[in-house]
């Protein structure tokens, strides 16, 4: 579809759209493939992705184990390393963090992604023990947050080991991260939203050094008038100015200075009130190895 609208609005020859859109892919591969890694826990293999210098964000059926586990990690370069897990995702949302000593290049975030159906998606990771293989497809359903489950239905093949791998948007951003796939289907399979992994680990909140809002469930969040996403939490870029933040909760507003230096911010519910999202459905099967 993209290379016949190229065709007709643009007056391009077909070689020349082909040419193009194979570049865009390489450099999109090139730009995120250094960050993401293997994992292995001797059982199992699975994916992950640097989200600092020395922390991973994977799934947590990858590590499998539980907190203070060691893993085996594979660098793009082929240096094999030890991580530990260090967190898992809180009220059992299927993610993990692992810790690592040997610096990595960091994956760009999204911190919020809006995503759409029909959007263009890619993922990198480990299917069927295949490194870093490269997969584009299209997200096919996004599930409203109101069921309490934040993940999105996309057809990109991926398969058993590319659990925990990035799920990246046409800049490269991740968006996501591949979780799970449902058995007999094809090409049918779910990605963890990257702003559930963010309200479930508090850590990486920390690592990747970004700014939380926490609201009731729902509930828009307005920085300076413009709305920034929906509680229970949203987790954006640190602010380079000061800026005022509000919810209207129970028919009241609540509202908040919020400075540069902040990194959370709670808007009608207290530092103890958050409610992570549910994982996906049990009849889902994981994408790693096992």
């Amino acid at each position: 579809m993209l290379s016949t609208l190229a065709v007709l609005v643009l007056g391009l020859a077909p070689d020349d759209v082909i040419a193009a859109q194979e570049t865009f892919q390489q450099d999109l591969f090139e730009k995120v493939a250094p960050s993401v890694v293997f994992i292995s826990t001797g059982k199992a293999f699975g994916s992950g992705f640097a989200v600092s210098p020395t922390l991973v964000l994977t799934n947590h059926h990858v590590v499998e184990e539980a907190k203070n586990s060691k893993v085996k990690v594979v660098l793009r370069t082929g240096r094999v390393v030890q991580g530990e897990v260090v967190e898992l995702g809180q009220d059992k949302v299927d993610v993990a963090l692992v810790e690592v000593k040997d610096p990595l290049p960091v994956a760009p975030l999204l911190h919020t992604p809006a995503l759409r159906v029909g959007a263009w998606v890619s993922a990198i990771g480990h299917g069927e023990g295949s490194v870093w293989t490269f997969n584009t497809g299209m997200v096919t359903n996004v599930y409203s947050s109101n069921s309490q489950r934040r993940v999105f239905q996309t057809q990109i093949p991926v398969n058993p080991g590319n659990s925990g791998g990035p799920i990246i948007d046409r800049h490269g951003r991740v968006v996501g991260i591949v979780t799970a796939g449902i058995s007999g289907a094809n090409s049918m399979n779910f990605g963890i939203d990257l702003a559930v992994a963010f309200q479930s680990l508090p850590r990486l909140r920390t690592a990747s050094d970004t700014l939380t809002f926490f609201a009731p469930p729902n509930v828009p969040i307005f920085v300076n008038g413009k709305t920034v996403g929906t509680g229970p939490s949203v987790s954006i870029p640190p602010l380079t100015s000061p800026a005022t933040a509000f919810a209207v909760v129970d028919g009241a507003m609540v509202q908040k200075s919020v400075s540069t230096q902040d990194r959370e911010v709670y808007l009608g519910v207290s530092p103890d009130a958050g409610t992570p999202a549910t994982p996906p459905s049990s009849s889902r099967k994981p994408l790693s190895s096992n």
